[in-house]
């Protein structure tokens, strides 16, 4: 392949990664999207040329009787970046992927030391694929432009040996794991190898092996649509019993549970056995247990959340004596608040919470008819 079509080959790499995240970017890909930044550390690792050293050292009469080579050293990166959704996202680097040795010990008698340093920049076009709500797996593919700097102890053994500084394009890629440990908070590793230029030392890439940490800003899923639920069925009215008597109770999520668990409080439990007696002598129909949670978090997380809470909630209400069979219990999650965004604008941390706490809630509705 010539120069020129190389070239071409990385302009036309360059050209699909901007098409890829112009048509990501559009309107109806626009969940989960938002800027983040981040850095990791790790080890990196590259081949030597040893065999064309040593063939080069015999031009100018010298034959290698020991050759010690540091193929590993500590690498680098900051990274900034724009997820366009959950799958996809472009991020722009800068990379120190540390310094490469070799010593070459010679006869007639002498030695001759050289080092390559390699460090640069990169875009990358990275694919997100999810695991479970916390792990996700990466893949990244671009290019960088890596310099790579050559410093020989003795240059006077030939032009082979003098010092210089090379860089250009080259492709990169990579694949890794991701743990959400918060929606603004994330761990990373990741192998990554790094295409480099010809040179005399080493070979044409450096392999990295990291562990990093990524911070993301403000970024939101778009809210879900709330499907309509259907007018249930008219009841037919009963001959010789009283009218039903429906019933709607809401108890506080922070009497029931901890922020952001499922587990009934010692509180909770006091609240429900009150609800318990306040139901004894009803003949039940229908008890409906629905769960609420705030807008904090991805929608998939609250939803599950709010679940959970509402199993929770009908499990002990059916350990009190409220047939099963009556009993059905869903999530919300995220989409039925009482707050508006506009009441909490602004608000950040704990003050957030607090502005939220209306919508943490689990509603009990019951219809039946309470025996005389």
């Amino acid at each position: 392949m010539t120069a020129l079509q190389v070239r071409s080959c990385r302009k036309s790499t360059l050209s699909t990664l901007i098409v890829l995240a112009t048509c990501a970017s559009a309107p109806g890909w626009a969940q989960d999207a938002g800027w983040y930044a981040g850095a990791s550390v790790g080890q990196t690792e590259t081949d030597f040329r040893d065999a064309e050293l040593v063939s080069a050292l015999r031009g100018p009469g010298y034959s290698t009787t020991a050759l010690n080579l540091d193929n590993e050293d500590t690498g680098w990166k900051v990274l900034g970046g724009y997820s366009f959704n959950k799958w996809l996202a472009l991020e722009g680097s800068y990379a120190d992927l540390g310094d490469f040795s070799a010593l070459a010990t010679l006869n007639p008698p002498g030695q001759l030391s050289g080092e390559a340093s390699v460090k640069g920049v990169a875009i990358d076009l990275v694919g997100t694929l999810p695991l479970t709500s916390r792990f996700s797996a990466l893949a990244r593919v671009g290019l960088g432009n890596m310099r790579v700097e050559q410093d020989f102890s003795n240059p006077a053994l030939g032009a082979y040996f003098a010092s210089e500084s090379n860089r250009d394009f080259h492709e990169k890629y990579g694949l890794g794991l991701e743990y959400r440990v918060t929606d603004a908070f994330s761990l990373r590793t990741e192998y990554e190898r790094f295409k480099i230029d010809d040179n005399r030392l080493t070979d044409n890439h450096v392999d990295m092996l990291s562990l990093g940490v990524v911070f993301r800003f403000g970024r939101r899923p778009a809210p879900a649509p709330v499907a309509e639920t259907p007018p249930p069925a008219p009841a037919a009215a009963p001959v010789e019993r009283p009218a039903p008597e429906p019933m709607r109770v809401t108890l506080d999520a922070e009497t029931l549970f901890d922020f952001d668990r499922a587990e009934l409080r010692p509180a909770g439990r006091t609240e429900l056995d009150t609800l318990l007696r306040d139901l004894r002598g009803i003949d039940y129909e229908v008890v409906l247990v629905t769960g609420h949670t705030d807008r904090i978090g991805t929608q998939e997380y609250n939803q599950g959340l709010s679940e959970r809470r509402a199993t929770t909630v009908r499990d002990y209400l059916v350990a009190g004596g409220v047939p099963s069979a009556s009993v059905t219990a869903r999530g919300a999650g995220e989409g039925e608040p009482v707050t508006t965004p506009q009441q909490c604008e602004g608000r950040r941390g704990q003050e957030l919470i607090a502005c939220y706490q209306p919508d943490r809630r689990v509603e009990v509705e019951v219809n039946g008819i309470r025996e005389p």
